[in-house]
């Protein structure tokens, strides 16, 4: 038996194309403290930039401005309309329920009326409930 010539043997985990398994580069501790000292100083100009902007925006416009006198006369007609029904909805709902507690008083009245008559009349007629 002859052996065939097989190709020459290729190192195992090496890519086709590349350098090879690279060894693993870690930070050193004076290069990880300059890149948190890096981001903090960009983080700190960001936050500085937007609270003078939001500063110069206050200087610009009085908080206390009143707002009636910024809306339009449609505007402010709308709102008052709506204010008016909103009103109105909760004077109904509270009318809705006053009438209902006084049915609720009347019936209760009218029933222990009932139930007075009925014990009045006792030996004639017996009223039997059952709750099943």
């Amino acid at each position: 038996m002859v052996k065939k010539a097989s190709a020459p043997h290729k190192e195992r985990g090496t890519p086709k194309h590349g350098k090879g398994k690279q060894p693993k580069n870690f930070l050193n501790q004076d290069a990880a403290l300059d890149l948190a000292a890096v981001i903090a100083e960009a983080q700190e100009e960001k936050t500085l930039s937007k609270a003078t902007k939001n500063h110069q925006l206050q200087a610009g416009h009085p908080h206390g401005v009143d707002q009636k006198s910024k809306l339009s006369g449609s505007k402010m007609k709308l709102k008052e309309t709506k204010a008016l029904l909103a009103a109105q909805r909760a004077h109904h709902k509270r009318e809705k329920t006053k009438l209902k507690k006084q049915r609720e008083r009347t019936s209760n009245e009218a029933a222990s009326k009932s139930e007075l008559i009925i014990i009045s009349e006792g030996s004639r007629t017996r009223k039997k409930v059952s709750f099943a």
